[in-house]
């Protein structure tokens, strides 16, 4: 199992490539989440991975949400995944974990980013997951008091599933728009 953690924590950190922004007038960054795919085998996973902010001010996370891309909510009902993130101690390696090897989390509110962080996301996953090209993840975050939304494409988040054997790295894109 370490070597598969050391594996994908290796893979990830080599394939994470900074997204496009597909509105980029009043706020100057992207979020960078790192990707790595895995065989999905267990129902409950924290995918621990860095989150990178690019821009020149820090920025303060006031919520993060899984969503498809016409913005309507994933839920377990319709989508088979529950989910919740958190912040994570930034010495922590990213990979996947249990419950009980994740180590410390935090409220992802207020979660403060200058350039470098990290996240943990928490996955329960049901019986009959398919990958979908259409999840995404909404950062709504403040710089200086201002709220903004990013849509962030996390190639990883698509690849979740239950169903298929081979899960790959592929990157990601960002849109924004301010709220």
């Amino acid at each position: 199992m370490k070597k598969f953690l050391l594996y994908f924590s290796v893979l990830f950190c080599l394939v994470s490539v900074v997204g496009c922004n597909e509105q980029d007038k009043d706020v100057n960054g992207e979020f960078l989440l790192g990707n790595f795919g895995a065989d999905w085998e267990e129902e409950t996973y924290y995918l621990v991975v860095p989150i990178n902010w690019s821009g020149k001010s820090h920025v303060t996370i006031e919520s993060m949400k899984l969503i498809k891309k016409d913005e309507k909510p994933i839920t377990y009902e319709e989508d088979g995944i529950k989910y919740e993130f958190f912040g994570a101690e930034p010495l922590k390696s990213s990979g996947i974990y249990g419950e009980s090897d994740v180590g410390e989390l935090k409220n992802i509110k207020d979660l403060e980013i200058d350039s470098d962080g990290k996240i943990a996301l928490k996955l329960v996953l049901g019986e009959e997951v398919h990958e979908d090209s259409e999840r995404r993840i909404k950062i709504s975050f403040s710089i200086n008091g201002k709220e903004y939304e990013k849509i962030v494409e996390w190639k990883t988040l698509e690849q979740v599933n239950t169903l298929s054997e081979n899960n790959s790295v592929i990157p990601y894109t960002t849109s924004q728009k301010e709220v």
